[in-house]
């Protein structure tokens, strides 16, 4: 077995451009962006519109994006590439928008990819509907495709998904470092839905167990590692950048990679972190700012950063049982693309 992939500050190859990471599947993005704004259950004018608002305000694709490149590198040469891929590209994109809007009315978020979120435009009873609505959709797209097996896979997403928004409910101001209790959340809000497009195309080729595996393995580590570099950015990104205010996250009550890190340490810093979660000063913008430059000042943020590459270098490492092509190498980048990305 290949050596796994390190990281080097040198060694991203112009990651950032996720257009040129993503031309092989360009085409294919291009008819799932077309289903994605289609009406499937009313031809209401107001759901059309708000749909397109939703999928016009932004958003890189990048869960749709991994499920047609890994549904492309793991192609049989005597099948023709299926619509069904396409229909589970947007199956993918839609639980995770559905996800979305629900997750905004349950933090109360204002802003979402610097728009107003459906809840603040409108009212919480709109958004939620909203979400139900292309959560239904999802439903008929994953019936349309008709695999028993990929039906069990994206059930279990669903759950998940509820499961690891009551684990960061009931884990809300808790100072208790437990980082098994950390990746567990990342898997279930984040992770599972990256492992589910990954290697469900591969199911669909009917590919072997082995490379079934890897693709799993693949979403799995690439989606941890995802979750993990989405929390040092609400350290350490700008509101710019991010499409919400920095440190939202504390001021949420929730106790991420970078705040694990000053916990676990038990010092004097550590100390002060933990009387401001447990205080709720962090609700405050002074206590806030207070417990960001203690995360940003005292190691926090290169330890996350390490941690994040220790995943995608897991990620990166079960590739290597894919054949070599383009669509392997674009999976590669996405890794490159994920550690590295500001926003």
């Amino acid at each position: 077995m290949s050596t796994a992939p390190t990281f080097t500050p040198n060694d991203v190859n112009g990651a950032s451009d996720l257009t040129a990471l993503l031309e092989p599947v360009a085409a294919d993005i291009a008819v799932a962006e077309e289903l994605l704004e289609t009406n499937m259950i009313d031809d209401n004018p107001f759901v059309a519109d708000l749909l397109s608002q939703i999928f016009q305000a932004g958003g890189k694709r990048l869960r749709p994006a991994i499920t047609l490149l890994a549904s492309r590198a793991t192609q049989r040469q005597d099948l023709e590439f299926s619509r069904l891929h396409i229909i589970l590209a947007v199956l993918t994109e839609l639980i995770h928008t559905a996800s979305l809007v629900h997750d905004d009315v349950i933090d109360k978020a204002s802003m979402r990819r610097g728009k107003e979120t459906v809840n603040r435009k409108w009212n919480d009873r709109l958004a939620v509907l909203l979400g139900d609505l292309l959560f239904a959709q999802a439903s008929i797209c994953l019936s349309r495709i008709m695999n028993p097996v990929i039906v069990g896979i994206y059930g279990q997403v669903l759950g998940d998904l509820c499961a690891g928004e009551i684990r960061q409910m009931r884990q809300q101001y808790s100072t208790d470092v437990d980082w098994d209790a950390y990746i567990r959340k990342s898997v279930c809000k984040t992770a599972s839905l990256f492992a589910a497009g990954s290697h469900s195309g591969a199911i669909l080729n009917g590919c072997d167990n082995e490379t079934i595996f890897a693709l799993k393995e693949y979403g799995l580590n690439l989606g941890i590692c995802f979750q993990i570099v989405d929390d040092l950015l609400d350290v350490t990104g700008s509101t710019s950048t991010m499409g919400k205010q920095a440190g939202s996250d504390l001021q949420g009550g929730l106790i991420t990679a970078p705040s694990l890190f000053i916990l676990e340490r038990k010092d004097a810093q550590a100390a002060r972190l933990k009387e401001l979660i447990n205080t709720r000063a962090v609700n405050e913008e002074t206590g806030t700012t207070e417990a960001l430059s203690i995360i940003r000042n005292n190691g926090a943020v290169e330890q996350t950063i390490e941690l994040s590459k220790r995943y995608a270098n897991q990620a990166k490492e079960q590739l290597t049982k894919l054949p070599t092509s383009v669509f392997r190498d674009s999976l590669g980048s996405l890794v490159d693309y994920v550690i590295t990305r500001t926003s």
